[in-house]
């Protein structure tokens, strides 16, 4: 039993250890990402300006990686359904005149969400090399 005791002991301190240290990472995390986003809020800025209108990616010549650019209403986010906000389209659909077929209901669902989620903002996704 006194084995058992000492091994959990030493088990809630590699606990505590790793989540200290998890912790401390996930503020630096959480830091790294505001200013990201600062940063992302001033490329967007200058991207607005006309002469750069055309710009769909900027490459990042020494690394090999590109920032894409997605530009407002151009795009749609990613969504999901909660249980009720399916209800409501599924019910939305059979009041429909449309054919009563599950290809029509996806097709149906996935365009009322789609309308709903164009996006008013820009999106700047770095992407890497592949080797």
């Amino acid at each position: 039993m006194q084995e058992a005791i000492e091994d959990l002991r030493r088990c809630v301190k590699q606990y505590r250890d790793l989540d200290d240290k998890i912790r401390v990472m996930n503020k630096t995390l959480y830091e790294s990402r505001e200013s990201r986003k600062m940063v992302e809020v001033e490329m967007t800025d200058i991207l607005r300006i006309p002469q750069f209108r055309d710009y769909d990616k900027l490459k990042i010549d020494d690394d090999g990686s590109m920032i894409k650019i997605q530009r407002p209403q151009l795009w749609s986010k990613p969504w999901s359904l909660s249980k009720k906000e399916l209800q409501t389209l599924l019910d939305e659909y059979f009041r429909t005149g449309l054919p009563k077929t599950s290809e029509e209901c996806h097709k149906y669902i996935c365009e009322r969400r789609k309308q709903d989620l164009v996006s008013t903002e820009f999106s700047l996704n770095r992407v890497l090399p592949t080797d």
